[in-house]
Formats: structure tokens, C-alpha cells, sequence
């Protein structure tokens, strides 16, 4: 279903403008978006990052644009910012197939070149360079600073503290609850797959 969208008050979209950039990978190039603050530069620069699952750049559900949003706010209010399309949006098919992929690939690899990106813009103060993740994007933004050391602050937009598959389980029979419609195969699927991730982290600890 397509929704129009409608800017929040918060925007001046007189304040700002767009540029259709890419962040380079011989294998997954990745389309984004650079909002920059009309006026004298440099400004100061916040990278967004994803939450889990297959978001585009605005992070769209539904009629909500989250990313979109907040690139548009802080463009009205002065700050570069960049949003760009999640590997596994892009790349379902071809993702699906790596063997043992971890978060370094489905998120962390990307966000680093975002940080690249920013650094490289003359629009941007290179000494104010933030990191916002939402979800598993804040959950990760202590790794992806920890391996830049050219971000200088980490902004965490509900960044969860639980174990993840415990978070993916709750929200899943939150969305069956709310559909209304009978998935309990689905869930207590879900519920051995949760248990198998909990066996493997003992072995671990164990060995």
C-alpha cells in the first residue's frame, strides 16, 4: 500500500537540499542520500543506521518515514545528514547465499563507509562526525565507533539491552497479536530457533 508523505512541522525544507550519492563497493554499492544545510559550512554530520530487517534509506513503515524525518529535521536545523539504502534491502537474493555472515556485513561494513563518505565532503566539520543508530543500528554503534576513530559521538535511538533473539521473539508476537490472524506455528517455530541460538551461546561459553 503506498502512503503519501507528509513532512513534520519541525522541516523547513527551504532550509536544505538533496544529493543522490552511493556508498562504493565492488560488490554491494549502496544508493544514498546527502541532506546539506543550505548557508556557509562546514556543519557538523550525523550517519543513520538502520534498525534490523530490510529497510530502505527513510527507514519506511507504513505511512513512517523515520530517517527521513530526521535527516530533514536536522538538515532545517544545520546538520548534514546521510541515509542510504541497507545491504540486505538491496541485495535479498545475493545476501541470502554468504555462509556465516555476521553483523560486521549486515551493517557495521556499510556504516564505516558511510563514515568514509562524510569525511571525504567539504560540506562537513570532519571533527563532528556522529553516529545515530535505531535499534540494532544502536545497538551496534559502539562496534562501528570502536573501529573509526573519527566519530566523535554515538546518538542511541532505542537501542535495545536484551539479547537480540529475545527482542526478534517479543516483537514478532507483538505484530501476530496485533494482525489478529493465527500464527502460532510461526511462533513457536520461532521459539526453537530461540532456543537453538541459546544452546549455541552455552557451548560457547563452555568451550
Amino acid at each position: 500500500e503506498a502512503f503519501d508523505y507528509l513532512a513534520p512541522s519541525y522541516v523547513d525544507l527551504n532550509a536544505f537540499t538533496e544529493e543522490n550519492v552511493s556508498l562504493p563497493s565492488e560488490q554491494w554499492k549502496l544508493p544514498a542520500t546527502l541532506t546539506i544545510p543550505k548557508g556557509t559550512g562546514p556543519f557538523p554530520a550525523v550517519l543513520l543506521v538502520h534498525g534490523s530487517g530490510a529497510n530502505d534509506r527513510d527507514e519506511t513503515y507504513g505511512p513512517n518515514k523515520i530517517f527521513k524525518d530526521l535527516a530533514w529535521g536536522l538538515a532545517s536545523r544545520g546538520v548534514v545528514v546521510l541515509r542510504y539504502e541497507k545491504r540486505t534491502k538491496l541485495y535479498p537474493v545475493e545476501f541470502a547465499q554468504l555462509q556465516n555472515f555476521t553483523v560486521q556485513d549486515e551493517t557495521i561494513e556499510d556504516a564505516l563507509k558511510g563514515v568514509n563518505l562524510l569525511n571525504a565532503s567539504p560540506f562537513v566539520d570532519h571533527s563532528k562526525i556522529f553516529v545515530l543508530g535505531h535499534s540494532l543500528g544502536g545497538m551496534l554503534a559502539p562496534r562501528i565507533a570502536l573501529q573509526d576513530t573519527r566519530i566523535k559521538g554515538l546518538i542511541l535511538f532505542a537501542a535495545p539491552a536484551r539479547h537480540l533473539e529475545d527482542l526478534i521473539l517479543e516483537q514478532s508476537r507483538y505484530l501476530a497479536n496485533l494482525s489478529g490472524e493465527n500464527q502460532s506455528d510461526e511462533l513457536a517455530q520461532l521459539d526453537q530457533q530461540v532456543i537453538k541460538v541459546k544452546n549455541l551461546d552455552m557451548n560457547q561459553s563452555e568451550n
